[in-house]
């Protein structure tokens, strides 16, 4: 059975604020009952976030083992950067270990734990498709008998933004237990939807600030990848009016920094930086090439970075971030 959370700010939220953001709890299982951490950080710093559970020991069964898990963007590497711990009236205190790829969790078709965990639960609200989430298991197990519900806390330490980037990101956690996993019988529902909007900052840094939370105009498939990898780039004249909304045709208008210190431009109105819209009328328009060729860059040299506008047919119009004079920024890297 399991409660499930996005947060922002250092408060401690109960069970009705729960309803009110419309956030389903099972009414018999595992609850997170509150959440303390603060509103923001700075990249690299060690954050600490406080989970208040409430678990119920009724029935005769177990014993089982909490199950917790958390939802982190891919590049601070979680794993190897948080230590998790818990405290509580039954199981005392220790460690919350990490649960091995060839532990899977009941009913989950042969999933690992955080396989399944993404499979219900997603991006928990993200816009970027680069979150992960990592799964751990109570050194001790608890057995469900008694009929008394019993009080705890799953203790976070993290280092965020391990890659260097500030980010906009909402953070969530997920308890449960390994007999039911993330199951549902005639007894209830034992997970809870995901719905806060909050989202947790993380300021200073020296990469390109990565935003989950909102709609971006311009997006590049896959978030993190090299200039020798095939790159989708999508601009979404819906999110926001620029002075491209009267346009039928856009194009790609890009510089590309290279690590012998040179750039290279590439602004035309042709086939090869025309973006092609994704549907009829849909406004969404996308363009798919290979860095090293489209900007021609020599055997030697490696783009480190872009920078681009979208422009109209003409070239007199450019979109750059969001939506102002600024060119849109994106860095190689891998993940």
């Amino acid at each position: 059975m399991n409660s499930f959370l996005q947060i922002k700010g250092k408060r401690l939220w109960r069970a009705c604020a729960f309803l009110v953001l419309g956030i389903m709890l099972a009414c018999c299982g595992e609850e997170i009952t509150g959440l303390e951490m603060p509103d923001t950080a700075t990249v690299g710093q060690t954050v600490t976030f406080k989970v208040n559970i409430s678990i119920p020991t009724a029935g005769d069964g177990g014993p089982d083992y909490l199950i917790f898990g958390m939802l982190v963007p891919k590049g601070w590497k979680g794993a190897q950067n948080a230590v998790v711990t818990y405290n509580s009236q039954a199981l005392g205190g220790g460690a919350m270990n990490l649960i091995p790829s060839n532990a899977l969790p009941k009913n989950g078709g042969g999933l690992s734990w955080p396989a399944y965990t993404k499979k219900i639960f997603g991006n928990g609200g993200n816009l970027i498709d680069d979150m992960e989430w990592i799964v751990y298991q109570s050194e001790k197990a608890y057995p469900h008998s008694g009929g008394y519900t019993f009080t705890g806390d799953v203790t976070v330490k993290m280092k965020v933004a391990a890659d260097g980037n500030p980010t906009n990101v909402k953070l969530s956690f997920v308890i449960s237990d390994s007999g039911n996993a993330y199951t549902s019988d005639n007894n209830g529902t034992y997970y809870s939807q995901k719905g806060s909007p909050s989202c947790f900052e993380v300021t200073g840094g020296t990469g390109d600030l990565v935003d989950f939370c909102n709609p971006q105009l311009t997006t590049i498939d896959p978030p993190k990848s090299l200039d020798n990898d095939i790159v989708s780039l999508t601009f979404d004249g819906t999110v926001v009016e620029t002075d491209l909304k009267n346009e039928s045709e856009v194009y790609l208008c890009a510089t590309a920094y290279t690590n012998d210190g040179k750039t290279i431009k590439v602004c035309e109105q042709t086939d090869k930086t025309k973006m092609v819209q994704t549907s009829a009328n849909s406004k969404r328009y996308r363009a798919t090439f290979w860095p090293k060729a489209f900007f021609n860059a020599t055997d030697a040299q490696t783009i480190t970075k872009i920078e681009y506008y979208i422009t109209n047919k003409a070239g007199t119009v450019k979109v750059g971030y969001g939506n102002t004079a600024d060119p849109f920024v994106y860095t190689f890297k891998c993940g």
